[in-house]
């Protein structure tokens, strides 16, 4: 249940920024992006969301990398946020300890699978979900100032655990 909660607080700090974002900045390509936008991110994290929710429920089985890569999601904001509140509001539904196989990617031919946990899963697209926040808190810091975020945006529960002991 941690890992729902914790993609739940997720969700509600991807709303907050979302609910700023002109379409116009939302689709703008930055240059630390190498031409990508901060949309991009926002659909890449969410279509990893999707794809567990869509294994668990309809077969039982992940694959990552067969992304739908909805361009809706990345063009309009108004339409990922409200995405990203679906997969919230099925979140709680999810049993964290049922058993899933994920199809993996490395490139080749032979796609593996392995066995997973929907919450070995959760705790993985929770993580990818910070790492792509780092990058898109980076293009808003450089690019959209006026964009408030949490402070801890895109920083994962550890290093938050060790800023505040050094602080005390």
């Amino acid at each position: 249940m941690q890992a729902i909660s914790a993609i739940l607080n997720v969700t509600e700090q991807i709303d907050h920024v979302l609910s700023q974002l002109e379409p116009h900045e939302y689709r703008k390509q930055l240059p630390e992006f190498e031409g990508n936008t901060l949309g991009m991110h926002f659909r890449h994290i969410l279509e990893f969301f999707q794809c567990l929710e869509k294994g668990m429920v309809e077969s039982g089985r992940v694959d990552y990398a067969s992304r739908e890569r909805n361009l809706l999601y990345e063009d309009n904001p108004k339409v990922a946020a409200a995405a990203f509140m679906a997969f919230a509001e099925v979140l709680p539904s999810l049993n964290d300890t049922a058993e899933i196989e994920v199809t993996a990617e490395f490139g080749g031919q032979e796609r593996p699978s392995y066995a997973s946990s929907v919450g070995r899963e959760l705790l993985f697209v929770y993580d990818h979900a910070i790492h792509h926040l780092a990058m898109i808190k980076i293009g808003l810091l450089c690019h959209f100032p006026h964009i408030k975020t949490d402070h801890d945006l895109g920083v994962s529960p550890s290093t938050i655990k060790a800023r505040k002991v050094q602080r005390s």
